[in-house]
């Protein structure tokens, strides 16, 4: 790092504390907390400080179920509420004009102060534990309740599927366990809570309905009426600080003792003590912290107010997606407070998902992508038999909408017809009766079953609505979600440079996901000698097109992947002159100047990025601009390796402006990348335009909107919105003006995919915004800068991996000198500056006058 740099990281990530003087009317807008594995928000009733408890690897059911039937019922995540309640008989403690909550990003750690009491609460970095310490400073201090309590009633069975749960407790502990089982399928949970510092006694109520002690139940289940659903911990009413411990265990394994390791959580955190535990937690926030940042100021305070948001991103992050088998749930993340019932469901929307994770490897924060790549590996068989069964295919299928552990291994009947119907081989209304009642029992959402539509109870029997266009649902025939899945594989080796990663872990996928279209019996050479691909939808539109634009980006980015991939390993020569023969023959990404697009631009008009070719059975006709986002397909280096294609791609931002009557504000919702495609083409003042409208919530009419009694609101005091729906918080908003705001400070770009890197500094950045950053780019390359008043005093490159480093010159053609602190120096020149870095070197570059 230049030695002039001098960065104080508690400063800079307090800029993006939450401060309330308020309480939330919502849950919500609470504050979150987590360690990546499990994790809540913190909120307040006017007695109460309140948890939910939710976990990554809590799921009610997997791929095989047929229980779950109806849109949105599938349920995931919730393992137990959990509240601290002050008051028994008294005056409430948590009011609107007397209470404070402070969210410390720095430290990730929350304080809420009331009347007389105090709660500090953290999600320890380092074990499945909540620490949370009360202090109690009333004048007549209260028995203060720690309630547990179950998410639904002790035994509810669905269909073929039960969940169950228990309260228990041990060692003075108080326990919730869940049991969830379908056929095979089996997954357990188990909250367990004790406190250290304060006597307490656990209590629930008997099946007389009367109040007892469970001292004497120890080690055993607490008997009590079928609706028990409560356990509380009574502590003894008194002055000082007493500390409260949460600990979760969950399981698949059925063998797996999870109220032990739950209650060994707790036990293992009362002997090494809160403030410990507390100091551990600080160590490893305040370390995460140092790997990178972006400093934003400008007149306006545009600049901070987005600063302030990416910070919270990667706060975000940290705690919802690190050390975990499975990442978080795109809609509810681990910060869900209403239950486990979500909109959408429990099952991984890729297209949701993927906004969480573009901004993570320039952060350097490789570890936040482990959940995500875990849970795509450990499916991969699955995906190899859903390739065969449900399209007749090699490699993998991956599809949009999936459970986390794959998809179910069908039938082969069921499979044969599937394959006859999706791939248009056979007529829709020739369905077979089998077929029809097998997928009667599947859920809608399933990208396999998407063809399934709204129902409805008619004579006591649930009915389904089609879509109406055949196989065709809304991501039935998707295919480039794969392809983006396989793509940060790929990115991931590109920035750690780690052979051993690409070749045990993103090959296969690479590798499965090309042999999956070269294989696609709908992928044919015409007699254009171009190999075109029919039957297929982009986006959730364009059903039935030919040479859509999901499928046509995704073939563009995969085959240069897989053939350079197996170059670099040495491996699948003899497919590597196959697949190079079909790269060569693929027919273009659809563009308006075809006679058969389904926008077509006048005569003399550039031609734009369309969707598909037509028909469509939708009748769907728009532009489309994925190639400036998907895949590396399109960026400012591409003007100097394929000018064609980086004029397409203006052409059509030139057109979405026209469309937009030149206020890229209207671009902004919560999953508009258009940001990013800015950022990456280096339109500077339309990504400021789209990133702020994003973050300010301004469409929140049509995207971010919930309902108080005083009118409608954007988003939460937390910065969260829930335009996902019911119990569906969703942050994706935050992580697409985080990709966008790094793609504009700085870019490690190729040219297309496959291509060697260009690094850029400051490609977009907006003329009245000063920036700081040090972010990672492609080849392991730190690159750390800073721009004031449209100057660039220094570029500094931190070489962790050694390798030739290319840099566009962000000085034009003038020379620059490089340096190093070794004493070597070059002057280079041009517009491209190319050089070669050994292992932790750090070189600095600038301009000569």
């Amino acid at each position: 790092m230049n030695a002039d740099v001098k960065i104080n990281y508690e400063e800079l990530v307090s800029r993006a504390d939450l401060h309330y003087e308020h309480t939330v009317k919502r849950s919500e807008g609470g504050l979150p907390l987590g360690n990546g594995r499990m994790g809540s928000l913190l909120w307040t009733s006017p007695s109460a400080v309140k948890f939910q408890v939710n976990r990554v690897d809590v799921y009610a059911n997997d791929c095989d179920t047929n229980s779950f039937n109806r849109r949105h019922s599938d349920y995931a995540y919730a393992s137990a509420f959990v509240d601290i309640d002050f008051v028994d008989y008294g005056e409430d403690v948590f009011h609107d004009d007397r209470i404070k909550q402070h969210l410390c990003l720095y430290d990730g750690i929350a304080e809420i102060s009331g009347d007389g009491v105090k709660a500090q609460a953290y999600a320890s970095a380092n074990q499945d534990v909540f620490g949370v310490r009360v202090e109690d400073e009333r004048e007549a201090p209260q028995g203060i309740n720690i309630k547990l309590k179950m998410m639904r009633p002790a035994e509810v069975v669905t269909k073929n599927h039960s969940a169950i749960s228990s309260l228990s407790m041990r060692d003075g502990m108080i326990i919730l366990h869940q049991k969830f089982r379908e056929g095979s399928y089996y997954c357990s949970s188990a909250v367990a809570i004790g406190i250290y510092g304060r006597e307490s006694i656990a209590r629930m109520n008997d099946e007389y309905g009367g109040q007892m002690p469970v001292g004497s139940f120890r080690e055993s289940q607490v008997i009590g009426q079928p609706n028990e659903t409560e356990m509380r911990l009574c502590v003894k009413p008194g002055k000082g600080t007493f500390d409260i411990f949460i600990g979760s265990a969950a399981s698949f394994d059925e063998s797996e003792d999870v109220i032990e390791s739950a209650v060994a959580l707790v036990q293992q955190a009362v002997v090494t003590g809160y403030e410990i535990m507390l100091q551990e937690h600080k160590i490893w926030w305040n370390q995460f912290w140092r790997k990178s940042y972006i400093r934003l100021s400008s007149e306006d305070k545009s600049g901070e107010f987005v600063e302030q948001h990416y910070t919270y991103y990667m706060y975000l992050m940290a705690s919802n997606s690190r050390g975990g088998i499975f990442p978080p749930n795109f809609g509810g993340m681990l910060l869900s407070p209403r239950g486990d019932l979500r909109h959408w469901g429990a099952m991984h929307w890729w297209n949701n998902m993927n906004l969480y994770y573009n901004a993570v490897l320039p952060s350097g924060h490789n570890e936040l992508f482990h959940p995500y790549f875990n849970m795509y590996t450990s499916m991969y068989d699955s995906c190899v038999a859903a390739a065969k069964q449900q399209w007749g295919s090699e490699g993998i299928y991956i599809p949009e909408v999936v459970t986390f552990n794959g998809m179910e291994e069908l039938p082969e009947d069921i499979a044969a017809e599937m394959r006859e119907l999706y791939l248009v081989r056979k007529p829709w209304d020739q369905m077979s009766d089998r077929f029809r009642d097998f997928a009667y029992s599947k859920r809608p959402h399933e990208s396999r079953w998407n063809w399934k539509y709204h129902e409805q109870y008619v004579d006591g029997k649930l009915v389904y609505v089609e879509r109406g266009f055949g196989s065709f649902g809304f991501t039935t025939h998707m295919f480039a979600s794969q392809v983006g899945i396989a793509y940060h594989y790929w990115m991931y080796y590109e920035y750690t440079q780690d052979a051993a990663w690409l070749r045990e872990r993103a090959y296969p996928i690479i590798k499965g996901v090309a042999e999956f279209f070269r294989h696609f019996p709908n992928l044919k050479k015409d007699k254009d000698g171009k190999y075109h691909i029919y039957n297929t939808t982009s986006d959730e539109k364009y059903y039935g097109g030919k040479n859509t634009m999901d499928s046509m980006a995704g073939m563009h980015t995969i085959f240069p992947i897989v053939i350079k991939a197996s170059g670099i390993l040495e491996v699948d020569e003899d497919l590597r002159t196959v697949w190079k023969e079909l790269y060569d023959h693929l027919a273009p990404m659809p563009h308006s100047d075809h006679p058969d697009a389904v926008l077509r631009t006048e005569e003399g008009e550039p031609a734009v990025w369309v969707g598909a070719l037509g028909p469509v059975l939708d009748n769907k006709s728009g532009i489309e601009l994925k190639p400036g986002r998907f895949g590396n397909l399109c960026s400012l280096e591409t003007a100097y390796d394929n000018p064609e294609m980086f004029e397409t791609t203006m052409n059509t931002i030139k057109f979405q402006e026209g469309l937009l009557d030149h206020d890229w504000s209207r671009a902004a919702s919560e999953m508009s990348s258009s940001a990013r495609v800015l950022a990456h083409m280096g339109l500077a003042e339309p990504f400021k335009q789209v990133v702020l409208a994003q973050l300010e919530c301004v469409n929140a009419e049509r995207d971010y909107c919930y309902f108080t009694d005083t009118g409608r609101v954007k988003s939460f005091e937390n910065r969260l919105t829930v335009r996902e729906g019911i119990n569906c918080i969703s942050a994706q908003r935050l992580g697409n003006a985080a990709s966008a705001l790094q793609a504009a400070l700085c870019q490690s770009q190729p040219p297309g995919p496959g291509k060697e890197s260009v690094i850029r500094v400051f490609p977009a950045c907006p003329e009245n915004w000063d920036a700081e950053m040090s972010l990672w780019c492609h080849g392991g390359f730190v690159v750390t800068s800073e721009i004031h008043s449209g100057v660039i005093p220094y570029v500094n490159i931190s070489s962790t991996l050694g390798g030739i480093c290319r840099v566009r010159n962000p000085w034009g053609e003038a020379e620059v000198s490089l340096n190093n602190a070794a004493g070597r120096e070059l002057i280079l020149k041009g517009s491209l500056l190319v050089f070669d870095t050994r292992k932790d070197e750090d070189i600095e570059l600038h301009v000569l006058n």
